[in-house]
């Protein structure tokens, strides 16, 4: 049981970060602007090798969120609805977040079509500088 609850509570607390505005991560180049990448070989082989990782998780991506929620929200009814108070606080002290299973259903239900239109929008611009690379060469 307690393993499911750390499982449940880890899952919750991805997804609630997730649900937030992303930063790149420090080790990523910045967007610059005004100046498009030169367009080397080994740079549009990353793009179409991107393209086609992003194309099949825009395929995949859909049913297999569909069930993490489904498994959320089958832990939450295995644990009455909410965790009781004394269980968030301790969460909340350990993890720095409150751990709120209903608001953790909620938002990957409702992030489950923010994913598909992300993965369009991300596909159309790779898409795009492929287009670009393509008129360079």
């Amino acid at each position: 049981m307690r393993i499911l609850l750390v499982l449940v509570v880890a899952l919750g607390a991805s997804l609630d970060a997730a649900a937030q505005a992303q930063q790149p991560l420090p080790s990523e180049p910045g967007p610059e602007f005004g100046r498009p990448r030169q367009c080397s070989r080994d740079y549009v082989r990353s793009v179409e090798t991107l393209v086609t990782a992003l194309e099949k998780l825009r395929t995949a991506g859909p049913e297999a969120v569909g069930r993490l929620c489904t498994l959320v929200e089958m832990g939450r009814a295995w644990l009455g609805g909410e965790l009781p108070e004394d269980v968030r606080r301790e969460l909340r002290g350990l993890l720095g977040v409150d751990v709120d299973l209903k608001r953790i259903t909620e938002q990957c239900r409702a992030g489950q079509g923010g994913i598909e239109q992300e993965l369009a929008g991300t596909l159309r611009q790779l898409r795009a500088e492929l287009v670009r690379c393509d008129d360079t060469i």
